[in-house]
């Protein structure tokens, strides 16, 4: 029982980080019709941000998290802006190579500005919580409930706000959406900022409990396309259900395996997917 505990744990904080980051791709892809492989360029920059703050003026990571979250939305404001901005309606190929590009460039200048050591500090939540026979650390606790409070805010956002209801209108037709009314430039920039912020604010949550690498965010945002597939493309529930189910996957795998056969299982379950419901789980069928 207590090992079943253990790994249910450790099951929802992974996927708890993986719901996050895949909200943002989900959001993105929805909105904007792109793939954007400079995600988790957005996770490092928020891991590198929090670690920043941490070692160097002392504060505690919890700090890091509004922090991070403002740092990544800005960051995307110019980036949607300057570059995505002039790739829009051009085929879908070229916007892809665009995000790839700013992947790479993303992850040169991180390796430039912090080498490739492993960064980590000890500051933050200490201490574990001992419920029924399973050790959880108040770090993870906090992780988790992080991730919680935030895709719980983005789902009442796009749910049940006016700025929601516009982003649904311009994922479901883009051109019927601007017959009534919608700035579409606008809308695009704010989603881009917000699944962005939530990029970066997953990042200081990795820094929290894992060590922070210029490919840190490179790792994470291959298993939330994994997500972001199999919960269907564009749909902010399908995202977090089909995180929650890979994080409780891959904690069970890594305890009867390893960690490789983890990363196995997460692609065999996307191969079987694209299989049998091209559209993913929450996904609608094409016309």
């Amino acid at each position: 029982m207590s090992l079943a505990l253990q790994l249910l744990v450790n099951g929802l904080v992974s996927g708890g980080l993986l719901g996050v980051a895949a909200l943002g791709v989900a959001l993105i892809f929805g909105v904007m019709r792109v793939v954007n492989f400079a995600h988790g360029e957005f996770i490092t920059l928020g891991a590198y941000a929090t670690w920043l703050l941490v070692s160097q003026l002392h504060l505690s990571p919890l700090v890091g998290l509004p922090v991070a979250f403002v740092l990544g939305a800005l960051v995307g404001v110019v980036v949607q802006a300057v570059v995505l901005a002039r790739v829009t309606g051009r085929p879908e190929l070229d916007v892809l190579m665009v995000t790839y590009a700013l992947s790479v460039l993303g992850l040169g200048l991180f390796a430039q500005g912090f080498g490739g050591d492993f960064r980590s500090y000890s500051q933050g939540p200490h201490g574990n919580l001992d419920v029924a026979g399973a050790i959880i650390g108040w770090r993870s606790l906090t992780v988790l409930l992080a991730c919680v409070a935030m895709s719980g805010a983005t789902v009442l956002v796009i749910q049940r706000t006016r700025l929601g209801l516009g982003l649904r209108a311009l994922a479901q037709n883009r051109d019927s959406a601007a017959t009534c009314g919608i700035n579409v430039v606008a809308a695009e920039r704010i989603a881009f900022a917000l699944a962005s912020g939530l990029a970066a604010a997953a990042g200081c949550l990795v820094s929290m409990i894992g060590t922070t690498t210029p490919n840190v965010g490179h790792d994470l945002v291959l298993d939330a396309f994994v997500v972001v597939i199999l919960g269907g493309m564009g749909s902010i529930s399908g995202a977090l259900v089909g995180a929650l189910a890979l994080g409780l996957v891959q904690s069970v795998v890594s305890y009867a395996l390893d960690d490789s056969w983890s990363r196995m299982v997460a692609y065999l379950l996307l191969y079987c997917i694209i299989l049998l419901r091209p559209q993913g789980l929450f996904g609608r069928a094409a016309a």
